[in-house]
């Protein structure tokens, strides 16, 4: 059986939409700082930390993103509550993966009020096995998640799944194959990188089979 880590935005949600309300929410009382745009924030997905907010608010200071966080995840709770965000087919292949016999988890760039929010909001909790993110390592690196899941499952037959140069970089450096969802925020250039190609989420099955 193997061990399959997902990423977040891009491969099981898409939560763009909520996310740039929430981000508009939380700077429309900051005139000196430019709203982005839908395609400004999914070019960002995939980025970490200071080089995500550089990329999506570039006229905000530290202390303007600070502020911009807090409000964001206050904004976005309440935004996704109740909201299904989930690509096709996700919940349904998730669990029959896990019904198969497979370790499955996650592997974000995110935080960790925003990994729980996603786990708790979609109802997709109970088919992860120690879920993490960068957060939770507090790590720099999507790699560093991976090693922490490899340091307690082994990566014997462990696969990425992901739609961005930093999931294709995180398996390439643990030597792991990487699944790459074309149907997420990803490039053509970041696509051929990758060891396998999905259209649908449920071709997962047949490739770790």
């Amino acid at each position: 059986m193997a061990l399959i880590l997902f990423d977040l935005d891009g491969t099981i949600i898409d939560s763009t939409d909520y996310l740039l309300q929430a981000l508009h929410l939380a700077v429309e009382d900051m005139p000196h700082i430019k709203e982005p745009t839908k395609e400004t924030l999914q070019s960002a997905y995939g980025l970490t930390g200071n080089d995500f907010w550089a990329k999506v608010v570039p006229d905000a200071s530290p202390q303007d993103i600070t502020i911009i966080r807090r409000r964001r995840s206050e904004f976005l709770d309440q935004l996704v509550k109740g909201k299904d965000i989930l690509f096709p087919g996700v919940k349904e292949t998730l669990k029959q993966l896990k019904a198969d016999g497979h370790t499955l988890s996650t592997a974000s760039n995110c935080g960790t009020h925003y990994l729980d929010m996603i786990l708790d909001t979609q109802d997709i909790r109970q088919y992860f096995s120690s879920p993490l993110c960068l957060g939770s390592i507090y790590g720099e690196r999507k790699g560093e998640v991976l090693a922490a899941h490899f340091e307690k499952f082994g990566k014997e037959k462990a696969y990425l799944v992901g739609d961005r140069y930093s999931d294709i970089e995180a398996a390439k450096e643990h030597e792991v194959p990487v699944i790459y969802c074309t149907y997420g925020f990803g490039t053509e250039e970041e696509a051929v990188m990758a060891d396998y190609r999905i259209g649908k989420i449920d071709e997962v099955r047949a490739i770790v089979s």
